[in-house]
């Protein structure tokens, strides 16, 4: 037999596997293609490059951090765990806060709002931005909608509540949008007590703020990746896929994110390590199914809202703990070495082209 014929028996035979049925679904179906990624970093350094001049051009606009901190990607696609369409890139844009405090009922709250400490006077205190003493998040979101519209005047831009959202044509297809992207400005801060962690105020929707720290979410992705024999990303990005395909994405996508993840570090701080992608795959419905008994999960920041699932019904319910139950009669199959069994069961969940 020629190498080329055992190279070609290995790859069918890698292929008739669990693993290989999951590598196979991702590289079809889930992941995002390279050259996609590309024209969404062209895309995304523009807008950054766009908004943080803008206050060199305006020196009514917000000037962006850039020494003590700066604009940086959240959300899913800078944890690699972001799947078709590219229909939301976060860019978060920390605003120079020279001059502000966090007031609560008019007072300080003990944390500094970071300044580069450039700025002789700080546009936020206008009436642009503010309503009474307080600056408006609901005018930061609009204001930054207007100024991105004028600059792309041929492109969807809207204010969404916690974000202003582009919708740009690349990627544009008769069933979905083009790149997407949701700016989000707001504010960095560092508590006085340093044993607390850093995080940032973005805009909750209702004229308010709410606590996030999205660098937390991506250096933990980092982390459990590597240590599960780069399981991690692919689990969630499989799981993220079941619900669009069965849920057509009822559940949000940090909440399914946040359970595996919580799951992952529960499982490696048992002593196991998750080096196989099928195991990973079980792990994940058993994971999102003990978040769906518990309802709102708690992120990693302390102090910021909780996560829910959204509006599942009894039937949603039903079926992640079907899931889940079938995925450990998959894994169980696998272990025993009938991997033709094995795959027979993740069809259940996935669909009979699984593996085909």
């Amino acid at each position: 037999m020629s190498d080329y014929s055992k190279l070609f028996e290995a790859i069918l035979k890698e292929s008739k596997n669990a693993n290989g049925a999951f590598g196979q679904l991702l590289d079809s179906s889930i992941n995002i293609p390279e050259g996609i990624r590309s024209t969404a970093s062209d895309s995304h350094n523009h807008l950054r490059e766009f908004l943080e001049g803008e206050h060199k051009r305006d020196s009514t606009f917000p000037r962006v951090l850039s020494i003590k901190d700066d604009d940086f990607l959240g959300g899913s696609f800078a944890r690699h765990t972001k799947i078709w369409p590219l229909d939301d890139i976060d860019i978060y844009f920390p605003l120079d806060g020279f001059n502000l405090s966090y007031l609560q009922n008019g007072y300080r709250l003990p944390y500094t709002v970071v300044s580069d400490g450039v700025l002789s006077n700080n546009p936020l205190l206008g009436s642009r931005w503010t309503i009474g003493i307080y600056i408006s998040s609901s005018k930061l979101v609009t204001e930054f909608a207007a100024v991105l519209k004028r600059h792309y005047p041929d492109t969807k831009v809207k204010p969404d509540g916690q974000s202003v959202a582009i919708r740009m044509t690349q990627g544009e297809t008769s069933d979905e949008e083009g790149l997407g992207y949701d700016i989000v400005p707001c504010f960095s801060l560092q508590p006085d007590n340093k044993t607390e962690s850093s995080f940032y105020l973005i805009p909750d929707g209702k004229d308010n703020w709410t606590r996030t720290n999205p660098r937390i979410d991506t250096e933990i992705a980092e982390k459990l990746h590597v240590a599960n024999n780069k399981t991690y990303r692919k689990v969630v990005k499989i799981v993220k896929y079941w619900n669009k395909e069965k849920f057509r994405s009822i559940l949000p996508s940090y909440y399914i994110e946040l359970a595996i993840a919580k799951g992952y570090i529960q499982k490696n701080k048992e002593g196991e390590n998750i080096n196989s992608l099928s195991y990973g795959v079980a792990v994940g419905f058993w994971a999102l199914n003990e978040a769906i008994k518990q309802g709102g999960q708690d992120s990693f920041l302390p102090l910021a809202p909780k996560v829910y699932p959204g509006q599942l019904d009894e039937g949603h319910k039903l079926i992640i703990g079907a899931a889940h139950s079938v995925s450990l009669q998959a894994w169980d199959a696998e272990k025993a070495g009938n991997q033709d069994q094995a795959i027979s069961h993740w069809k259940r969940i996935f669909g009979d082209t699984f593996g085909a």
